[in-house]
């Protein structure tokens, strides 16, 4: 029974403690700065041209490559390039530099992004392996430690008898013997909830959930594309990435204990068990599905922006 009430004891925290607690994993900063390298850096801005006629022109856009290049605010790059009254060579030339610059820097910024998700993530796999090698440790040790105290048991209710012990010592001894031995072997099959100290005051997770991005996360294109709905209608990315936290959430967390985990998962950090930190790996799992629609969105924008940004050799020796 002590065994039982201490497996369901709660273990999350949605604060960092100042102590740890006692054999709790740790997650390790060092490592973490490399997956912290990201900063913002969105790309630089071109202003928009005011003409109506220019506008126009971008309706002949593919509804998905207009969404893009609206996202990234290429549009208006785009509208000249397809104006042919604005294609002479000065201003074409100078208009397909800017758009070949602007596709770059968002690629970078999607890469980087990709990058720190994953990293996060490979983090949140080391723990969780190390929290399994942790609970086979103690299986091992506890499955010994019930093999050592029946044979013990036994042995020393033989040895008494032998030496004409009388009286009910070696039943007695065989019967706490048998006890602790069996308690020892079922505490091996109850799953120990170790805590995890986990901080992570860049959480992706938290603009998601509240619909803003106040500290800027994400670069802006990125978080254009997760919030802006598809040409084709239907639900946002964020719509579609709130929807399937739900249902993790749904599944791996009792209602009681619903606000907590959100308060952990959306937070700076706090305490969790493996439990949590298993649902909080799914849901960056969803969250980078995302991220890499996003770059084969921009893929797309890519192909389409090629033939506009072609250059031909100019004519002559």
């Amino acid at each position: 029974m002590a065994l039982l009430t201490g497996a369901c004891a709660p273990v999350a925290r949605a604060t960092l403690p100042t102590t740890p607690p006692r054999g709790a994993v740790r997650v390790d900063l060092e490592e973490m700065k490399e997956c912290l390298q990201f900063q913002r850096r969105d790309a630089p801005r071109i202003a928009s041209v005011e003409r109506p006629e220019l506008a126009v022109r971008l309706t002949e856009l593919p509804p998905e490559v207009l969404r893009v290049a609206r996202a990234a605010e290429v549009d208006a790059l785009l509208s000249a390039l397809l104006d042919s009254r604005d294609s002479t060579r000065d201003l074409a030339i100078a208009a397909k530099l800017h758009l070949v610059m602007r596709l770059s820097s968002l690629e970078i910024d999607v890469a980087s992004l990709l990058f720190h998700t994953q990293c996060i993530g490979n983090q949140m796999d080391s723990v969780l392996r190390e929290l399994d090698r942790r609970q086979r440790s103690r299986e091992v040790a506890l499955t010994v430690s019930s093999i050592l105290m029946g044979a013990a048991a036994a042995t020393a209710g033989g040895v008494w008898e032998l030496r004409g012990g009388g009286g009910d010592g070696p039943a007695a001894l065989g019967i706490v013997g048998g006890v602790t031995a069996a308690s020892l072997g079922l505490a091996a099959f109850i799953p120990e909830r170790r805590a995890v100290v986990f901080p992570h005051e860049r959480n992706l997770l938290a603009p998601i959930a509240r619909g803003e991005d106040p500290q800027g996360l994400y670069p802006s294109f990125v978080f254009r594309m997760l919030t802006t709905s598809p040409a084709s209608g239907g639900p946002s990315s964020r719509e579609e990435i709130l929807e399937d936290w739900r249902i993790i959430l749904h599944d791996a967390v009792p209602v009681a204990q619903r606000g907590l985990a959100e308060s952990l998962l959306f937070g700076d950090g706090g305490v969790y068990d493996r439990r949590l930190l298993d649902v909080r790996e799914r849901m960056f799992d969803v969250l980078e599905s995302h991220v890499n629609a996003v770059d084969r969105d921009l893929e797309l924008l890519y192909r389409f922006s090629s033939r506009l940004v072609a250059v031909t050799a100019p004519a002559g020796p």
